[in-house]
């Protein structure tokens, strides 16, 4: 086992419960315009310290597509984590790559084993189980937080469809950087008012801890180790580690929060977990946030 990986899928694994923290006294908007901020103010300075701020003309295109898509998968994944549990929103998340996989068979844009069609079926069949149980004697804002997780992982398997240009010309980090500038744009007007009129200085120490990590070891800590890994590991090797981190969410929101999983749902995150590595044996994109 390597250290690096195991510690990048730990951080991202964080994030879930820290964002819960953080949601119980800072609303929606205001939280995912800050998050979103701080990280694109750090992975822009990190990134510069290796390399020079640049954005060549051929990449505005590709940038304001990518850009949209991390705007939409950061609303929907604050958003959804405000609704279900941390455990829930990793879980959900962790299909980015089967829906990714299904879009390009249905484009014809790759063609898919069977061991690839047996994992799109045991993923979705594991979300089902996730979702439904959940859903059980709680309340539809609950459920609807699991849909809006699976928004967001279809955002996120949008977004790893078109930030390809980007990493390739900036890599990884500036380049999430770049994309983190355009949502933070996006988000500026619909936030100000309410960024402006909350009380802050009634938000606890937790709630700040939640929205810092997020923002920054959460985010870049756990890229820079990843792409450390990447380079040393070789892609395959290391995105075996990826599947570790809805894993990773659940252990560290049933210590931080309390929260836990039934064992229908339990069954359901191993089905997932299961059909999301059989679909991506091909070098599907996983998911990260």
């Amino acid at each position: 086992m390597h250290i690096g990986p195991l510690l990048a899928a730990v951080f991202w694994g964080g994030i879930y419960p820290g964002a819960k923290l953080g949601l119980h006294e800072i609303p929606v908007l205001s939280f995912t315009y800050l998050r979103t901020l701080l990280a694109m103010v750090v992975l822009l300075m990190v990134s510069s310290c290796t390399q020079p701020l640049t954005l060549p003309r051929s990449l505005r295109y590709p940038l304001m597509h990518a850009g949209l898509a991390q705007t939409v998968f950061q609303f929907l994944l604050i958003a959804g984590l405000q609704r279900t549990t941390a455990g829930n929103s990793a879980i959900l998340l962790a299909t980015a790559p089967l829906l990714t996989a299904g879009w390009l068979a249905l484009t014809g844009r790759e063609r898919l084993k069977r061991r690839q069609w047996y994992g799109l079926l045991l993923g979705l069949g594991g979300v089902g189980l996730v979702v439904q149980a959940g859903g059980l004697g709680l309340t539809w804002s609950h459920l609807g937080g699991d849909f809006l997780a699976l928004g967001a992982a279809g955002a996120w398997a949008w977004y790893g469809l078109v930030i390809g240009p980007l990493v390739g010309a900036l890599g990884s980090m500036q380049a999430t950087g770049w994309t983190m500038l355009v949502a933070a744009l996006c988000f500026t007007p619909l936030s100000l008012a309410e960024v402006g009129g909350h009380a802050w200085q009634q938000v606890s120490w937790e709630a700040w801890a939640g929205l810092l990590y997020g923002g920054t070891a959460g985010m870049v800590l756990a890229m820079a180790l990843w792409g450390r890994s990447i380079q040393r590991l070789g892609p395959t090797r290391t995105m075996m580690y990826a599947y570790l981190e809805p894993v990773s969410a659940v252990g560290i929101a049933a210590v931080v929060l309390g929260e836990a999983l039934s064992p229908m749902q339990a069954m359901g995150a191993l089905l997932t977990c299961v059909g999301v590595w059989l679909a991506s044996r091909q070098g599907q994109p996983t998911s990260e946030t």
